[in-house]
């Protein structure tokens, strides 16, 4: 099972600049707490014998903080005007 980079998470995490140092701090101790009990519950799978059933779960929640991650930029692109999105030229 690859490494997941915690540290780099948690420094790219971009929260809004206008919340108070404690609610950001808050928010970043519940992310931590619930990435922790997340690779716990992967880690008893992995003890247990279930590597397939872990590495389900690895994928599982990838895909969730993917769809999550394209529901933000989708949000954000919808703020812009049309005419001034970025235009992709097919390759």
């Amino acid at each position: 099972m690859p490494a997941e980079s915690c540290e780099e998470d948690a420094e790219t995490l971009q929260l809004p600049k206008h919340w108070h140092s404690l609610v950001r701090t808050a928010v970043l101790n519940v992310v931590g707490i619930v990435r922790i009990a997340m690779l716990a519950g992967r880690e008893a799978l992995i003890q247990n014998g279930n590597s397939k059933d872990a590495r389900i779960h690895q994928l599982e929640s990838e895909v969730a903080m993917l769809r999550e991650e394209q529901r933000i930029n989708d949000s954000r692109m919808r703020r812009v005007p049309p005419h001034r999105r970025p235009q992709y030229t097919g390759r």
